[in-house]
């Protein structure tokens, strides 16, 4: 029974996503840059990258590190479908109906094993459904906050059955798939744990961290490199009014300062429902796990509305927090959580059915509106080859002058001087010329500089000159007259190496605990 329910449900969810089935690619607001990085990361694992650190082909053809900075977990989960033939606009779409498949499936597990099927059900419905989702994924074709809608409700079931190896597997997802949901579940759990459980597993969350060094590290140590910065959002231009958590009319437009958004911020009927008898309830009731529930929600809408301006300038926020609305994620989780606590409270059986058929009704009659793509891109795959890869180009480094593109379609030119030169190495880690100057001259490889490539001794990194596109930033070579080679490398840094180290071990340690979990009778005689 609890296996049919848990199926029919996925088959629901699954209907949800029928216009990812429709060919071609969806003109969402993050898909261009998206396909971008899953070129690159296909193009890195091929030349012997692992972990990707250097996209080859983005902002013009001078490549950036926005591989090595970013969330590296949805662009691996998109490798393997690309791996087996799929096309990258199949596999990108692919991930995103996954993640909502998958968020809601595991939320279910997650409840019912507290709660009961019938709370499970609702619960998993109340996250799956609100509009915010369907933002997520047909308006904004967000990959990496689309999936990161997966772990919270693993780390809940962990926190529900106290499995070691499903927190493991939860924090890990959530460190290498969104930053600033990282920090705001690690906060929430904390919170949970020491407030309800009176207990935290620093095992789990400390070898989570050691799996995601291989990412975490670099991004936390490389990034002021480039012109990475919350910043370039406007964050204190950006809040939703209230109004707008309670209604927004749906559109698959952009995020504006004010009320002119061209998309719906709306929490959602049912979730407001649930957070405003939540509220009633905590007023009365002495139940530890409602009120936390209920007052993180309240903490989650005061940080998404204008009226938290002074703390996010006395905590600078905005150094980490570039949309405030983007933590409509949280508040989503915690109704469905308090949803299935709410629904657990009806005692009789009858009543319980009729209130969770009725939810189910209204919640998938006002969400099957949302469930469709709008416009979609008439541009060949080779267009998106050299897209930014970001939004602002802020992974750029900052040696050159400026975040915007240049067009260079030649990998190595001649600035002074003339000649031949013949590319007899092309990778994305790995360039090798053959120059045959006609005089002594000068050749400029156009590669982004950044820490990591090394360059030969005469090299240098050139500065911006009044040319009609800037050129600062790259590398530049004098050669002598006749026949030379020149060969430029991307290897990984200190940094870099020691947090592959840490994953290896963290991976280790896992591996060590999944093996004790499923074989205790072999362990304890080992011990």
């Amino acid at each position: 029974m609890k296996w049919l329910v848990g199926l029919g449900l996925g088959f629901i969810l699954l209907l949800f996503m029928r216009d990812l089935a429709k060919p071609g690619l969806p003109m969402f607001h993050d898909s261009n840059p998206h396909i971008s990085r899953m070129i690159a990361y296909h193009t890195a694992l091929q030349d012997g990258q692992f972990p990707p650190m250097w996209a080859k082909e983005v902002l013009g053809g001078i490549g950036s590190p926005v591989m090595m900075l970013n969330y590296q977990l949805p662009y691996l989960l998109s490798e393997g479908f690309v791996r087996i033939g799929l096309s990258y606009f199949d596999s990108y779409k692919l991930v995103l109906a996954l993640s909502f498949v998958l968020s809601g499936l595991l939320m279910y597990l997650a409840l019912r094993s507290k709660y009961g099927i019938l709370a499970g059900w609702a619960g998993s419905l109340i996250y799956t459904l609100a509009p915010y989702r369907f933002v997520d994924i047909f308006v904004r074709g967000a990959l990496g906050e689309s999936l990161t809608f997966i772990f919270p409700p693993l780390l809940a079931w962990g926190y529900f059955r106290s499995s070691t190896s499903l927190l493991i597997l939860g924090w890990a997802g959530l460190f290498l798939t969104h930053p600033i949901a990282s920090a705001v579940f690690s906060i929430f759990f904390l919170g949970y744990c020491l407030v309800v459980k009176k207990k935290f597993n620093w095992i789990a969350y400390t070898v989570a961290v050691m799996i995601a060094m291989f990412n975490l590290l670099p991004t936390l140590t490389l990034t002021k490199f480039t012109y990475y910065s919350p910043t370039l959002s406007d964050t204190l231009l950006m809040f939703p009014m209230l109004s707008q958590l309670i209604y927004s009319r749906w559109g698959y437009g952009v995020s504006l300062p004010g009320t002119a958004d061209g998309m719906s911020f709306a929490i959602g009927v049912t979730q407001w429902g649930v957070i405003i008898t939540g509220l009633l309830l905590a007023l009365k009731n002495k139940n530890l796990e409602l009120k936390y529930l209920v007052t993180t929600s309240m903490i989650g809408l005061f940080f998404i509305l204008p009226i938290s301006i002074p703390i996010y300038r006395l905590l600078h926020l905005t150094n980490f927090i570039d949309f405030p609305w983007r933590l409509i994620f949280f508040v989503i989780f915690v109704s469905a959580w308090m949803g299935a606590w709410l629904i657990n409270q009806i005692t009789k059986v009858s009543n319980k059915k009729f209130i969770v058929f009725g939810m189910t009704v209204v919640m998938i009659g006002m969400a099957l509106p949302m469930a469709h793509t709008d416009k979609y891109w008439d541009k060949p795959l080779t267009w998106f080859v050299r897209e930014t890869g970001d939004s602002y180009g802020e992974y750029t480094p900052r040696t050159r002058a400026t975040r915007d593109s240049a067009p260079f379609w030649e990998r190595a030119e001649f600035v002074r001087g003339t000649g031949e030169i013949k590319t007899l190495v092309e990778k994305s880690n790995w360039q090798r010329y053959l120059i045959t100057a006609n005089e002594d001259s000068q050749v400029r490889i156009n590669t982004a500089y950044f820490p990591g490539w090394i360059i030969p001794p005469n090299c240098f990194v050139t500065k911006r000159s009044l040319t009609h596109i800037d050129d600062s930033g790259l590398i530049g070579c004098p050669v002598a007259k006749g026949e030379s080679t020149l060969e430029i490398k991307f290897e990984s840094l200190p940094v870099q190496r020691v947090g592959n180290l840490i994953t290896l071990a963290g991976i280790g340690i896992y591996l060590w605990i999944l093996y004790r979990s499923f074989y205790p009778h072999i362990t304890k005689k080992m011990q």
